[in-house]
């Protein structure tokens, strides 16, 4: 489970920041006609990358900060706990077992 939301995680994150690579590819590429709007325009796009930008940052912090914390949380349980630890396991890996040879019939 943790895997697979690893991956994601990993998947999704690299979206983002490729957008915004390619927002900002964008707006170094955009053709300056010299009106008023266009600059306006032009520094309303540049402001909000940079905050599009720097809020991925933050995020991608707070979510590595959070997947640490939870592992450390398991950690700890499981050294505190570590019979019930291995009942769980046990359980889970009987209930994924049974639940396979179902699904391969």
């Amino acid at each position: 489970m943790s895997q697979k939301y690893e991956a994601e995680r990993a998947v999704l994150l690299d979206d983002v920041k490729q957008v915004l690579k390619d927002a900002e590819a964008l707006y170094k590429a955009a053709v300056d006609d010299g009106t008023k709007e266009s600059k306006a325009l032009k520094e309303k796009l540049k402001t909000q990358l940079n905050k599009a930008q720097q809020q991925y940052a933050e995020l991608e912090g707070s979510v590595v900060e959070r997947t640490r914390q939870a592992a450390a949380n398991t950690n700890d349980l499981v050294h505190q706990k570590p019979y019930q630890a291995i009942g769980i396991a046990a359980v889970v890996g009987l209930v994924v077992g049974a639940f396979i040879s179902r699904c391969g019939r």
